[in-house]
């Protein structure tokens, strides 16, 4: 196969940028947020977002993996895991200090943007035991490259590190991804409903919340 997972590093940020706006351009939740914000614009936004994500992993138990195609040298894929944390009362401080240092681009949908991550956050909250559970929090393939297996390999990155700490595993998925989560042992638990008609949408979007509990099988 000429694909390989390997660790993701802040060298990667222009090429995740890429696909994450590749992947996500069509959502209809996500794909709404921003759809009036110049191309350019929200590419620059996309890559700071990252590099705040990096520059956090210490904040919230980040690890980052990476799909490359061997033959091409690319990136093709990415992975957001979250493993346990417990934060001190410092890094609880500098963390709700960094989350109001927030900016949107022009055109940006703000109130949807808002609500819709505060209600993902209201549910995390409620779900993730904090220093217990995994979670998959972005999970990225090109659309050039779907259908091949590359979620499948990130995915197992984290769920076998789940399974040797005898943890669950969280996720939030779109209508797109729930199969494969499913595929891998996640089971519904929760939901989140947006209506999307306000926002140029034609109908109510839901998102199913996930837990998978830990398994001594591999998932194939």
């Amino acid at each position: 196969m000429p694909f390989q997972v390997l660790p993701a590093d802040p060298s990667d940020i222009p090429h995740i940028a890429i696909i994450h706006h590749e992947a996500f351009e069509e959502d209809p939740i996500l794909g709404r947020l921003m759809c009036d914000v110049a191309r350019e614009s929200k590419y620059d936004y996309d890559k700071k977002f990252y590099e705040r994500v990096f520059a956090q992993r210490h904040l919230n138990g980040s690890v980052f993996d990476k799909v490359v195609d061997t033959e091409t040298g690319n990136l093709v894929a990415f992975a957001k895991w979250m493993y346990p944390y417990t934060l001190t009362s410092e890094q609880e401080a500098e963390k709700a200090k960094l989350d109001l240092e927030r900016s949107y681009p022009e055109g940006t949908n703000v109130a949807l943007y808002e609500h819709f991550f505060r209600t993902l956050d209201t549910k995390r909250n409620k779900n993730i035991e904090d220093g217990k559970d995994y979670f998959l929090h972005i999970l990225i393939v090109s659309p050039n490259y779907q259908r091949r297996g590359l979620g499948t390999m990130l995915i197992q990155q984290g769920l076998s590190a789940a399974d040797k700490d005898n943890a669950r595993a969280y996720v939030e998925a779109s209508a797109k991804g729930l199969g494969l989560y499913k595929k891998h042992g996640w089971k519904d638990i929760d939901y989140i409903e947006m209506d999307m008609r306000p926002h140029g949408g034609d109908r109510i979007e839901r998102e199913e919340l996930l837990m998978r509990e830990p398994t001594t099988g591999s998932m194939q």
